[in-house]
């Protein structure tokens, strides 16, 4: 004998709330004749062993995840009930709810669909009766403006709000979550479109269900409780799939073209999106402001240029770059080759390497968004990409096309890397390398970052991790060397010549170097606590050192107390967590270095800036903080812009400007008037040959390049606190 009813579930890693769900049937069916149709979407948590044990159920299993329109067709056509009560896992009945439904629709020949009311778990009247999601009222109803303006007429109109939830009436469209409609009539109407994964299926059904002359049914006598969101807790994928649904939707009622200019409108005009814009409005502001003036470009620099400019004239590729304060141990040859290809774009014009690492950090303040959403969340992700746009340290990196330039871009990479790493997917390890090695090429005190991956994957080793065992697999241990040597091929080929100098001995080399700096002073450990604190404040909020100093220490503990309440090592695989170890392992090496060097500080650029979000983030979660920590940020923002604005109170803290140094070449130029001539310098750090190289650049890109054998017509070029000059020396 065929049942009265078929319900038909779609089930998605809901095992608790779909057992629930099937025992309150108990207290509803009573004499109603009913099976029990259950679609698994290829969940990977299973069902309820009791659930097995029913006689009246049918469980259906999926390959994979159809979606919820796809899995209710494919239950419903297994269906042998002449009505189909079509149901969330996470919906539970209350006592002769499916009755009244089934009474109702029985009594009436012209109802097509039927829904209740539903509630949540306090009783609470939830929105389950809607109009149709229309244009151009759908800008109003789905955009940002109905949450400013929450009764605007357009969402009003659509939401019903001036319906009386608890009288019986006819709508335009009864939630999905819970509706019966007669089998016949849905095989008639064709089922559910497919093409919808989730949402919005249920306004195209009632839609194509009323255009066949049958009204949509609202029933408040009918009370369900519908816990909502159960199955689907991640937002960012619930927001994406109900944007590509509600984009189905608008092509299918109103055309292609309309409703891709309608999806434009309601993806890029959201808060998020503004305040991002915003933040990159201000990096491409900043770092193109007065560039000419504010390009830094000392002697170290000059050295790479000459590298690069020779390359593209010799053919010769160089397999290192500079030598560090240790002449034996060079730079990788990285930069140089990129510095190259923008020299070569742009007719070897010095500036190219400050317009292009400029475009590098406004890229990077994108991606710091990115990574700050991906770990954590848009909020995280928007603060991070605000303080780092605005951020003065930063603006200063970029205006100086060095080899240091593109640390914080690799780190971003870096970070994510670990972080997926350590998420289970053993194939980023190799990427992991991939990206230290070419952190070596850019900087070699970038190496202390090998320590932070040896305490993560100790620490997953220790608590057996999939992702720390799985690098004994040898097709990662190919991936991983592969990897390594790839970037490093140059500094390798250099290394068979040069009694591996780059490698096997600067490696053995580490432990001797750290052991001899702790050995250093105490005022040693103070000074470079004192560069630390300076370029904190520079760092995060350059107007105020208390300000930045309080943030510091806000930081500390409260990290501190994340990371250690209840002495959890899962939590030191936590996002957080692993931002805590890279930030620790950079201060240690900073420290044991014991050198107050701008070139270490890239490093912390991003993993700072993107904690420190997430300490401003967890604070406006506080509801009676949301606001003076909002105004906060937005008060370090606009005082970072305008430390970075202000010409007279920053021109000399990093270096002379591009301009003053261009103008002091045309100078020796004009009173050589035509001869060959010399460049020598005078005063700190003119005893190395790069210090003048600068200038050289500078002089052969004008078209008249310093005689390295001239021994008349020399200019001395001296540099101080107070400020650049030349001399000629007869």
């Amino acid at each position: 004998m065929k049942p009265m009813l078929s319900i038909v579930y779609v089930y998605y890693n809901t095992p608790d709330e779909i057992r629930k769900s099937i025992k309150s049937l108990e207290r509803t069916l009573q004499a109603i004749s009913y099976e029990i149709i259950i679609v698994d979407n290829a969940s990977v948590k299973s069902l309820h062993p009791n659930i097995y044990q029913l006689s009246n159920i049918n469980i259906i299993r999926n390959k994979k995840n159809y979606g919820y329109g796809k899995g209710l067709n494919c239950g419903s056509r297994a269906a042998q009930g002449k009505y189909l009560l079509l149901v969330n896992p996470d919906v539970e009945f209350t006592e002769n709810s499916i009755k009244y439904l089934l009474d109702k629709l029985e009594s009436n020949s012209k109802i097509g669909i039927i829904g209740p009311q539903l509630m949540d778990g306090e009783g609470k009247i939830l929105q389950s009766i809607s109009g149709m999601p229309y244009l151009p009222e759908a800008l109003f109803i789905f955009s940002f403006i109905s949450k400013i303006w929450p009764n605007n007429p357009f969402s009003s109109k659509y939401n019903n709000i001036d319906l009386d939830r608890n009288r019986e009436q006819n709508v335009d469209v009864v939630g999905g979550a819970c509706l019966m409609i007669s089998r016949k009539l849905f095989i008639k109407a064709g089922g559910l479109d497919e093409d919808f994964f989730m949402y919005f299926e249920e306004a195209d059904f009632c839609f194509r269900v009323k255009k066949m002359g049958y009204k949509v049914l609202y029933l408040p006598k009918a009370k369900v409780v519908h816990l909502i969101g159960r199955s689907t807790q991640d937002k960012e994928w619930i927001e994406k799939t109900f944007e590509q649904s509600r984009f189905i939707f608008f092509k299918k009622y109103h055309g292609l073209v309309l409703a891709v200019l309608a999806e434009l409108v309601l993806r890029f005009i959201k808060p998020i999106n503004l305040l991002l814009m915003l933040a990159l409005a201000l990096s491409i502001f900043l770092n193109f402001y007065r560039i000419s003036e504010r390009m830094i470009f000392i002697g170290d620099q000059g050295w790479f240029y000459i590298s690069a400019r020779d390359m593209i004239l010799t053919g010769k590729i160089p397999l290192v770059g500079i030598t560090s304060s240790h002449t034996w141990l060079h730079q990788g040859p990285l930069w140089t080759y990129l510095l190259a290809f923008v020299l070569w774009a742009f007719n070897y014009n010095p500036l190219s390497g400050a317009y292009f690492t400029a475009f590098l950090n406004i890229f990077t303040v994108f991606l710091v968004y990115k990574l700050g959403k991906k770990m954590f969340s848009k909020r995280v992700g928007l603060i991070a990409a605000l303080l780092y746009a605005t951020s003065p340290l930063v603006i200063v990196n970029s205006h100086m096309p060095y080899h240091t330039s593109p640390i914080p871009l690799l780190v971003l990479g870096l970070i994510y890397s670990i972080y997926r790493w350590v998420k289970g997917n053993a194939y980023f390890l190799p990427l992991t390398i991939f990206i230290l090695a070419l952190l070596y090429n850019f900087e070699l005190a970038t190496q202390v970052i090998w320590v932070t991956i040896l305490i993560i994957f100790i620490l997953g080793f220790i608590k057996k991790k999939k992702w720390a065992i799985n690098i004994l697999n040898k097709e990662i241990w190919f991936l991983t060397i592969s990897l390594f040597i790839l970037p490093m091929l140059p500094i390798i080929i250099y290394d068979v010549n040069h009694n591996f100098a780059q490698t096997l001995k600067f490696f053995a080399w580490i432990p001797y170097r750290a052991i001899s700096q702790l050995a250093e002073s105490q005022e040693s450990l103070v000074s470079m606590i004192n560069f630390f604190l300076i370029n904190y404040q520079q760092l995060i909020f350059a107007s105020n050192y208390i300000v930045s100093f309080l943030i510091l220490l806000l930081s500390i503990g409260y990290f501190a107390y994340h990371l250690f309440k209840g002495i959890a090592m899962e939590r030191f695989f936590s996002p957080i967590g692993i931002l805590m170890i890279f930030i620790a392992t950079l201060l240690i090496g900073f420290f044991i270095n014991n050198s107050a060097s701008s070139a270490y500080l890239p490093l912390f650029f991003p993993s700072v800036i993107i904690a420190t979000a997430w300490i401003f983030d967890k604070l406006m979660k506080k509801k009676h903080l949301f606001i003076p920590v909002l105004i906060s940020i937005f008060l370090i923002a606009a005082s970072n812009t305008l430390f970075i604005l202000d010409t007279s109170r920053n021109k000399s803290t990093h270096g002379y400007s591009f301009s003053q140094r261009l103008n002091l070449v045309k100078t020796i130029l004009k009173e050589a008037n035509g001869k060959d001539y010399g460049i020598k310098g005078n005063g700190p750090g003119s005893q190395f040959d790069s210090f003048t190289m600068n200038y050289e650049y500078l002089a052969w890109w004008l078209g008249k390049p310093p005689s390295k054998n001239s021994i008349k017509n020399i200019f001395i070029i001296s540099e101080n606190n107070t400020g650049i000059s030349v001399e000629k020396k007869h």
